[in-house]
């Protein structure tokens, strides 16, 4: 019986032999198939013969003591075989059995909450410095709370530009701060 693992990748090797077809156009896969569904696997074929097939880790695609065929399938130009097939077996190559000998009870651990409530009225040390270089940049470019709307895509531009270059975190709150700084101006 083959043995798959649910926790690790492997290679299934073999050396095939053929004849009457060539071995550069050949191909070889591996067929893992249960009672609900199968998984295939391809596989490459050297000049020399040897297959190799990856069967990567199947967590998530079969469980644990599952069983079924497996088969090895070559196509070699235009005809199909078969030439080894196998029941398997999935496990896993690492497990962890733990029993319990004894149990003693000691206090209860109690658990306490703590509510914390963050007041986020004021902007941080760089939030603000994100909006004194906007405001720099817009100064440096003429632009104002005034001429905003014949400059809009400048502004558009501009604002895309520096929040491409820099990380920042609330962008609304960045481009608040600019704006409620531009209205004072007025």
């Amino acid at each position: 019986m083959y043995k798959l693992f649910t926790d690790k990748a492997e290679l299934f090797e073999c050396s095939i032999s053929l004849q009457g077809a060539s071995l550069k156009k050949s191909k070889a896969r591996l067929v893992v198939e249960t009672q609900d569904y199968s998984l295939l696997f391809d596989g490459t074929i050297s000049k020399g013969g040897k297959c190799e097939i990856p069967i990567r880790k199947l967590k998530g695609l079969i469980d644990e003591d599952t069983t079924g065929n497996i088969r090895l399938e070559v196509i070699a130009e235009d005809t199909f075989f078969t030439p080894w097939e196998s029941d398997f077996e999935v496990d896993a190559s690492k497990k962890v059995t733990v029993e319990v000998k004894s149990q003693t009870t000691k206090k209860p651990i109690v658990e306490t909450k703590v509510k914390v409530k963050v007041k986020d009225k004021k902007p941080t040390i760089t939030e603000k410095e994100h909006v004194i270089n906007l405001l720099k940049i817009l100064i440096k470019e003429e632009i104002n709370i005034d001429n905003i709307s014949y400059k809009r895509n400048k502004l558009n531009n501009i604002v895309a530009t520096y929040l491409k270059e820099n990380t920042v975190k609330n962008t609304n709150k960045i481009i608040g701060g600019v704006l409620e700084y531009l209205e004072k101006q007025k």
